[in-house]
């Protein structure tokens, strides 16, 4: 975006030079660090007090500093340009315009109001951490069964686009049933599994759903 980028890490030892000297010059500084240690970090550097300060947290609202979550996950592997520019920026609702924190940039942008920030980004955890463990837990369990788990593959991108294509979805299925033979062999199946509870919650769920 043509925009000059400086960085100061906390991870890296002996750092010579002091966050408010590396970042005097900076306009606005993103505070990629951990919700809980965010602001502590601040009240630590005075002197950063005087920037506009930016966190990425989904839930955390601090009168230190403006808040604006980038809807995504990110691991190790970069993407496109073209990728990074679709990323949904969710600003608070009093945060500046897109414009004064990040010029130039093309991402769509929503703003929520910050007392529903903590239910937000909770179905946030839920939609991508919680299935990520569930889609973890078929690949894992069929490699217990002798299977490979490369088979669970087209079953698990079906049920992505099905539900992408169609969030109000029926869902089928066992628990839409109400096929109580075939849900009591599954609970026994799972006794001894900590995943007992997670399926457990899903029957509840369809009963109250039904």
């Amino acid at each position: 975006m043509g925009l000059r980028v400086r960085n100061w890490s906390r991870a890296v030892e002996g750092r010579a030079v002091p966050v408010e000297v590396q970042l005097e010059a900076a306009d606005v500084i993103l505070l990629a660090i951990k919700d809980d240690a965010i602001d502590d970090f601040i009240l630590a550097h005075p002197g950063l007090q005087a920037k506009t300060l930016v966190h990425c947290s989904g839930a955390l609202v601090s009168a230190r500093a403006v808040g604006v979550h980038l809807l995504q996950t990110f691991g190790d592997t970069l993407m496109s340009p073209a990728d990074y520019d679709r990323i949904p920026f969710v600003f608070e609702s009093d945060a500046p315009a897109m414009q004064d924190l990040f010029p130039g940039f093309p991402n769509p942008v929503a703003r929520i109001k910050k007392s529903d920030k903590a239910y937000y980004h909770a179905l946030c955890v839920l939609a991508c951490s919680g299935t990520q463990m569930l889609w973890q837990k078929i690949q894992t369990g069929f490699e217990f069964c002798g299977l490979d788990p490369t088979l669970a593959q087209p079953l698990l991108r079906q049920s992505a686009d099905a539900v992408l294509a169609d969030p109000r979805l029926t869902l089928t299925g066992p628990l839409s049933r109400g096929d109580t033979k075939t849900i009591t062999g599954h609970l026994l199946a799972l006794e001894n599994d900590p995943y007992l509870q997670v399926y457990q919650a899903f029957e509840a769920l369809q009963r109250v759903d039904s």
